[in-house]
């Protein structure tokens, strides 16, 4: 099964490829509708998926009234002149994006041929009106496209700057806690999940992920001006933590009020579950918990001081006896006898 990044990825590539087909004419009615329904199955958007249903199969006859909407979404609502005597309630074209596309066809066929005058005009306006359809049908399939399409640039310039935190987060994180990687890979599989209760335990995760951080970094103790500093004080040892190592009162004052915000809505969420009300954190919450502690802890660590690099030892050559090699004395010539 393909990850949610890579179906993302493959929809952005079938709607650029699919816009630029429709704008420079260089695709049937028939396939951008075929391709866009693709592109909605890509991002399970059932009601686009609804509605490119019937511009791919056709329209039943009379339309009811699910395909009522989808023709009234792919502008095929008949202006009243081209209306039936009498009909007072809305009337839409239901003509599929083939059948209209061949009827085009063989009217351009025949315009050239045509036996008078009066034959001619009834070509040229059968020719207007089909392609008047056609394109009415196929700018609403643009419009889809186009929107689907900045969504997902959009989504995807996010996620890439998300990713340039994350990966400074894991490995800082990962020298400072070893053993926080693997709650980082639980809490993103708890956003993923479909499952309620994981979501829940998102939090629970963020928080032991935070601890673990406020542990190594500031381990409890004695309180300081009145807050305290125990184990279960996590929040408070990391403010305190980053009040004594921050260079800059501003960027102190910032990454606490984020801190102190994050750590009231975990809390939150906690107390909810404790209660039995895991119901109430939904996978945006879960994910915000996730995102939250990311953007929090990469803050946080960006006042970590680097860990020591480790100076390599001189290399020491042996003498081919597996000793070391002794030291070399200096050279002193012997004395010369006297004659």
């Amino acid at each position: 099964m393909a990850s949610g990044e890579s179906r993302r990825a493959e929809a952005l590539n079938v709607a650029e490829r699919l816009l630029s087909d429709i704008e420079l004419s260089a695709i049937e009615p028939i396939d951008a509708a075929r391709r866009a329904s693709r592109l909605a199955r890509l991002l399970d958007d059932g009601e686009a998926m609804a509605w490119l249903r019937y511009e791919v199969a056709g329209y039943p006859h009379p339309p009811d009234q699910e395909a009522c909407a989808a023709a009234r979404r792919s502008n095929r609502e008949a202006a009243a002149k081209d209306r039936a005597a009498g009909d007072e309630g809305p009337a839409f074209w239901t003509g599929s994006l083939g059948q209209m596309n061949a009827t085009l066809e063989a009217c351009k066929a025949r315009l050239p041929v045509a036996d008078d005058g009066a034959e001619r005009n009834g070509v040229l306006q059968a020719i207007r009106q089909q392609q008047g359809i056609l394109d009415a049908v196929i700018g609403a399939i643009h419009s889809y496209v186009a929107d689907r399409y900045q969504e997902l640039r959009f989504g995807s310039a996010v996620e890439s700057a998300f990713e340039v935190v994350r990966r400074q987060v894991d490995s800082s994180v990962g020298e400072i806690v070893p053993g926080a990687l693997p709650m980082l890979s639980a809490a993103f599989e708890n956003a993923t999940s479909a499952n309620p209760e994981d979501w829940a335990n998102a939090a629970g995760t963020c928080r032991r992920l935070l601890k673990a951080v406020a542990d190594e970094l500031r381990p409890p103790g004695a309180d300081v001006g009145g807050r305290k500093m125990g184990d279960g004080n996590y929040i408070n040892r990391l403010v305190d933590w980053i009040a004594t190592n921050s260079e800059s009162e501003t960027t102190a004052n910032l990454v606490t009020a984020d801190l102190d915000d994050l750590g009231r809505r975990l809390d939150a969420a906690d107390g909810a579950g404790q209660k039995g009300a895991h119901a109430t954190v939904g996978r945006f919450e879960a994910s915000r918990f996730i995102t939250g502690t990311y953007l929090v802890l990469g803050d946080v660590l960006q006042l970590a001081p680097p860990a020591p690099a480790e100076v390599p030892s001189d290399p020491v050559e042996s003498d081919g006896t597996g000793d070391p090699p002794r030291p070399e004395a200096d050279l002193v010539e012997p004395a010369q006898p006297d004659p």
